[in-house]
C-alpha cells in the first residue's frame, strides 16, 4: 500500500523571506522607466506572483544573483507588467481613442463615440471605478459628448481612432 501523504510538509513564508520580497518587488518596481505609469491594482495582481516566484528562488538556492545587486534587463518586469495591464484592460473596458457604442440612461444619446478620457478613482469600499469620456468628431475636432460614463453603459467596438 502506498502513501498519499506528502514526503514533506508545506510551510508559508517566513518573516525574513516576507521581508526580502518586499524589497526585492520595491527594486524591481524602480527599475521600471519613470513613465510607464502602472495602476496601482496592475501592480497589487503583479505582487502575488512575484512573491511567489521569490520565494521559490529563496527556497531553491537561486536567488544570489539578484541579492548580490545583478538587475534584471529594464524591460523584463515591464513587459511583464504591460502585459497583466493589457489583461486587465482588456477586462475593465475600451482604451483611450478607442470606438464604443453607448447604450446607457441617457437613452437620447445612444449611439457610437471615441473615448477620450478615462478616469480611475476609488470607490469609497477601495474598489476602482471607471467612468469614461465619450466624443464625437466633428469639423476635425473631437468634442466631448458625455462625461462620468459608467463601463456597463459601453460596449467596446474593434476601431480605434486615426485622424483622416
Amino acid at each position: 500500500m502506498t502513501s498519499i501523504e506528502p514526503a514533506r510538509h508545506a510551510v508559508p513564508a517566513s518573516e525574513g523571506e516576507r521581508e526580502q520580497v518586499e524589497a526585492a518587488f520595491r527594486a524591481a518596481l524602480k527599475q521600471l522607466p519613470e513613465n510607464t505609469g502602472f495602476p496601482h491594482s496592475v501592480r497589487e495582481l503583479a505582487r502575488p506572483l512575484f512573491e511567489v516566484g521569490w520565494i521559490s528562488g529563496v527556497r531553491t538556492g537561486h536567488t544570489g544573483p539578484a541579492l548580490a545587486d545583478v538587475p534584471l534587463p529594464p524591460h523584463t518586469f515591464g513587459t511583464a507588467l504591460s502585459n497583466l495591464s493589457a489583461a486587465m484592460d482588456a477586462e475593465t473596458g475600451p482604451s483611450i481613442g478607442q470606438l464604443v457604442s453607448y447604450h446607457g440612461s441617457q437613452e437620447r444619446a445612444h449611439g457610437r463615440y471615441w473615448v477620450t478620457r478615462i478616469d480611475r478613482q476609488l470607490d469609497h469600499r477601495g474598489r476602482e471605478a471607471v467612468r469614461y469620456r465619450l466624443s464625437d468628431y466633428r469639423n476635425g475636432l473631437l468634442c466631448t459628448a458625455l462625461t462620468g460614463v459608467h463601463t456597463e453603459s459601453v460596449t467596446a467596438l474593434p476601431q480605434h481612432f486615426q485622424m483622416p
